[in-house]
């Protein structure tokens, strides 16, 4: 999967929930993988671990180049660069919170996502790093269950939290670190 796995400490997780993490392993991960892809697919996977620990994905994994690619992400970076440029700063820091919703596998596997941005001026050219950060989980809300557009999806995503809630699924963290190089001013 190309990334590092952090060990939790102190899971109150218990052996109880096997059977129910083997059907919806058996059930729920091939349909997350075949209706939004494999990066759904194995942030749901993880999360059936007895304990999974924390995802770190390396600027070389397939996560992370699919976030390197998203409108979204680029749109930060131009952002940034272009705030940098006018400044004709050495550096810039940010952090923010972004939505991708331009890939529906992005969207369902890290949805929001906290992101850290920081760029060097090297030689007239900016050597950027983007960490973005997603705890997963789901979220009830049955107002949009019964207003919104996707009423199956949101259902799901109710039916899915009351899951965890059980402790079928479990919650952590996913970083993707992404690194970009852009002109600089000169």
């Amino acid at each position: 999967m190309g990334a590092r796995v952090e060990k939790v400490k102190n899971s109150t997780d218990t052996v109880i929930h096997y059977p129910d993490r083997k059907a919806f392993t058996l059930v729920a991960a091939p349909i997350a993988r075949k209706k939004y892809g494999d990066i759904t697919a194995n942030l749901l996977q993880h999360s059936l671990d007895y304990k999974p620990g924390n995802l770190h994905f390396n600027e070389w994994s397939y996560e992370a180049q699919q976030v390197k690619k998203s409108k979204e992400h680029i749109a930060i970076v131009n952002d940034e660069v272009k705030k940098a440029n006018a400044k004709k700063v050495k550096s810039f820091s940010y952090n923010g919170s972004e939505q991708l919703e331009s890939d529906r596998d992005l969207y369902n596997a890290f949805h929001k996502m906290k992101y850290k941005i920081d760029g060097t001026y090297v030689n007239g050219q900016w050597k950027i790093t983007t960490t973005y950060s997603d705890v997963y989980n789901f979220e009830c809300n049955f107002r949009q269950m019964f207003t919104g557009n996707n009423k199956l999806g949101w259902a799901a995503a109710n039916l899915t939290n009351l899951i965890e809630s059980w402790g079928t699924l479990n919650e952590y963290t996913s970083y993707v670190t992404v690194t970009d190089t852009r002109k600089a001013w000169k």
